[in-house]
């Protein structure tokens, strides 16, 4: 593997104009008034716009989430660490598939329309947008030795992306939202963070080649000493972004900070190994971020920065 040419293929993967300078944002901490507030807030945007009765529910709280059991079957969880939520409708896998396999700018359409009877985009806050990312169908298709059906195309999935000030919220998709074939909410997942309490500080942002440089140095330490020597080939850049990380439904987070993350493929041989990587995109780290994904992600505050962080975020 040639270090310099992974780092240059990095750099080169990152898209756009990037910004001198980025906000360091202070997230709250949730309780559980908080927590509440959230699902009831979410159960009556679900009650406005199917026009269903939603009003008995059935709170259940748990050590890092509270499940909330609705009418009809459906239910909704929310989750204490991040405020993450999620909603199902209780309708089974196969159940109300669409009539026809529908043009794929007709299901954009109608995924786009309910997230707008949802008010979706008040969940952003005063500096937060969200934009429309990409549609996931859901299909399925029977078969035997001698001939296969047509596909049936059972749900429409619509994901969209949180951007604060025009900087994105890297991550699972902030909001992902499915649809039955009868146009009804199948399911719904939004896990964009609440509204942001403080700006910490406004941070120099460093070039994508010296965060190619440390993404390459964790990729090195994670391959370790091999016996055999990686062909030139062997590493492939996905891609490489900028933008605040979220660090998922069941972390705790206090700040949201500008990173680079890049997606790196592995192959060796007959196997193939994907790598995600997040770095810090500022002089100064605002976050430990972690060589492997379970590890606990702690926060800096501005005056220890740079310096060894033995905090517990929790």
């Amino acid at each position: 593997m040639n270090e310099q040419v992974l780092i240059d293929s990095l750099a080169a993967a990152c898209p756009g104009q990037l910004p001198a300078r980025a906000d360091v944002l202070a997230l709250p901490s949730f309780t559980q008034d908080a927590v509440r507030a959230r699902a009831t807030r979410l159960i009556s945007l679900l009650r406005e716009a199917d026009g269903c009765s939603r009003d008995h529910a059935s709170f259940a709280p748990r050590a890092d989430r509270t499940l909330v059991q609705l009418t009809g079957g459906a239910r909704a969880v929310v989750y204490h660490a991040s405020g993450a939520l999620q909603f199902s409708a209780g309708n089974a896998p196969l159940e109300i598939p669409f009539a026809r396999v529908e043009e794929r700018a007709l299901l954009q359409r109608l995924v786009v329309e309910a997230a707008q009877r949802l008010k979706l985009g008040e969940w952003t806050g005063d500096a937060g947008t969200l934009a429309f990312e990409r549609l996931w169908l859901s299909k399925a298709q029977g078969a035997d030795l001698e001939r296969s059906s047509e596909p049936v195309l059972l749900r429409a999935t619509g994901a969209w992306r949180h951007a604060i000030g025009g900087i994105p919220v890297l991550g699972a998709a902030s909001v992902a939202l499915t649809l039955a074939g009868d146009n009804s909410l199948d399911a719904l997942s939004l896990r964009i963070r609440p509204g942001v309490t403080e700006k910490l500080d406004s941070a120099i942002i460093v070039p994508p080649d010296a965060g190619a440089r440390q993404i390459a140095r964790n990729l090195a330490s994670v391959l370790g000493n091999a016996r055999e020597r990686l062909a030139a080939d062997a590493v492939r850049v996905r891609a490489m972004q900028f933008g605040y990380l979220d660090l998922g439904k069941r972390k705790a987070q206090r700040v949201l900070a500008p990173v680079y993350v890049a997606q790196v493929e592995v192959r060796h041989k007959l196997e193939t190994q994907g790598y995600v990587f997040a770095v810090a995109a500022t002089e100064r780290a605002y976050q430990e971020l972690p060589l492997y994904g379970t590890d606990q992600v702690a926060a800096r505050s501005r005056a220890s920065a740079g310096k060894p962080c033995h905090d517990d975020p929790r």
